[in-house]
Parts: structure tokens; C-alpha cells; sequence
């Protein structure tokens, strides 16, 4: 899935040069399950754009597959986050205006698919997830539990085949905490995703497969010697944390697809959740939140 060779990232900072990473060497198997921890500032946010395609490494290759991102234009790695990367913020990003459909429908909308199929698919990404009779309330009107959950369900609606989570429980309570990440744990088993979770809890870190330390721009792996990081699924008699909800495909009478434009529109532009997007450019030289 992912090899990561050489890969350093440096930041100008005024005068000052920041090296956010320093010579990443790193292979993810495909469906792999892996937990990326560290200080803030240590480069787990740049680790995490690298890997989404949303930013290109200042030196080193970052290969998914065969494609190395660090080479790749603009225009195909707009393409290759609209159809193969599936992203989850902690701040959810979702676009105020918009229902929890709407919201999930956008993320079909640069992929060119008709809007009847955009909308069958958007249900049944939010019924997969528990929000089948949630379709049609817009985030103001949701949980922040249900709102991540809108998050994850915009994230796998494409069918991706990498899942990267940036502390996507770090706005929620324990419980609800618990909830997201035997969801993201289950979909994971189901779905043969690749999931790369971002995460300061390590409650949520030891859940998964593969443990890695990110400090000062360098890596190591620290996953315990009673893991199998090669071993890409559990076996067979594990058992599973989630099952999947009954789907039900009938939206209410006031859930309607977006209009063509809804992720062109003021709103969507405004919105955080741009970052998300297929059509979102690479990413400046500036320092992430985290760097």
C-alpha cells in the first residue's frame, strides 16, 4: 500500500528552517490497521498529509501502490483523493448548510456521479454507519458523535482504499470516544480498509495493529511484541466490535440531493471541510497545526 523512503519535510519558518520530518522510512501493508502517536509539534499532522496526498514531501519518495506522490501533478492527486483517500478530521468539517445527505453526496459530486446514484450511495454510506433516520438533519442538529459519524460515512462513501483518521475522537467524551473507534475498528474488518489513526489517546492507540512514535520529526515503530503488524486482517475467530446496521434505504420526504453546485457554493468554500475535498490543492509550505 504505502512505502515511504527518505521522506523529509521542511518549513520556513521567518528565517528559521523547521524539519518536520526527518528521513521517514515507512511500509504500510495493504489493510494494515495502524495508530501514529507523538507530541504536538512532532510531525504526526505532516506524517498524516504526506500519506493523503494533501502535501508533498521536501525530499523522498512517498509511494501508494505504484504512483509516488511526491511526483505525481496536481491534477492527479486531486484524483487520486477524490477516488482512493478517505480523510476524518477531528473537527469533523462538515458544511453547516448541508444535511447529514447532502453532506455525504458531496464528496461523490467531483467523481461525476449522477445525482440518483449520489444519493442511493449516500444513504447507504449513513445507514452503514447508524444514521439511516439521521439523513435529513443538518449538523447543527446532531451529536458530535453523530457529526463524526457523517464525517466517516462522507470519508468511505467513494469506496477508498485508505482510511486516514486525524484524531477523530480527540472532540469527544469517553463513551462516544469508545463508540467511533469500534465503528472506524469494524468498518476496518468489513471494508479491507487501510486505516492510519492519528490519535493522542492511547486507549485508542492499542486498539490497533501496529503501533508508531512520531517525536521531532522521526519515526519508530513501538507496536508490543504480543502484536503482528504484518498480519493485515485478525483471524478469523475474533471476535468482531461491530456488526453493521439494518440499511435502510428510504430517506425522509425532506432529505434532497445537493444541487450540482453545493460543493462550488460560498458555503463549501468557506468551510474547513474544502481541506477534504477531491479538489482541494496541494497543500503550501506552511507549518500544519501540528507540523
Amino acid at each position: 500500500m504505502y512505502t515511504l523512503t527518505g521522506v523529509t519535510k521542511t518549513y520556513l519558518n521567518g528565517k528559521k528552517a523547521v524539519n518536520a520530518l526527518q528521513g521517514i522510512d515507512l511500509n504500510i501493508p495493504d489493510g494494515q490497521m495502524v495508530a501514529v502517536q507523538g507530541p504536538t509539534g512532532g510531525g504526526k499532522s505532516t506524517l498524516l498529509q504526506m500519506l493523503g496526498a494533501l502535501d508533498r514531501p521536501t525530499s523522498g519518495s512517498v509511494l501508494l501502490g505504484d504512483e509516488d506522490l511526491a511526483k505525481s501533478s496536481n491534477s492527479r492527486l486531486t484524483k487520486l483523493r477524490a477516488s482512493n483517500v478517505g480523510i476524518v478530521f477531528q473537527s469533523f468539517n462538515l458544511i453547516a448548510t448541508l444535511t447529514a445527505l447532502e453532506n455525504v453526496e458531496a464528496a461523490l459530486v467531483p467523481l461525476g456521479v449522477p445525482k440518483a446514484q449520489r444519493r442511493e450511495r449516500a444513504t447507504a454510506a449513513l445507514a452503514s454507519v447508524g444514521l439511516a433516520d439521521r439523513i435529513g438533519h443538518r449538523p447543527a442538529e446532531l451529536s458530535g458523535g453523530q457529526q463524526q459519524r457523517v464525517a466517516i460515512a462522507r470519508a468511505l462513501v467513494k469506496d477508498p482504499k485508505v482510511l486516514l483518521a486525524d484524531e477523530p475522537t480527540g472532540n469527544l467524551d469517553e463513551e462516544t470516544r469508545d463508540e467511533i473507534i469500534a465503528l472506524l475498528e469494524g468498518l476496518w474488518r468489513d471494508q479491507g480498509l487501510t486505516l492510519v489513526i492519528v490519535t493522542h489517546d492511547s486507549q485508542v492507540a492499542a486498539r490497533a495493529q501496529r503501533r508508531l512514535h512520531i517525536a521531532k520529526g522521526k519515526l519508530r515503530d513501538t507496536t508490543p511484541a504480543s502484536k503482528t503488524p504484518a498480519q493485515a486482517r485478525p483471524p478469523a475467530d475474533e471476535q468482531p466490535t461491530w456488526a453493521k446496521p439494518a440499511d435502510d434505504a428510504s430517506p425522509p420526504a425532506d432529505a434532497s440531493p445537493p444541487a450540482e453546485a453545493a460543493a462550488a457554493s460560498p458555503a463549501a468554500a468557506a468551510s474547513p471541510a474544502a481541506a477534504e475535498s477531491p479538489a482541494a490543492a496541494v497543500s503550501p509550505a506552511t507549518p500544519a497545526d501540528e507540523a
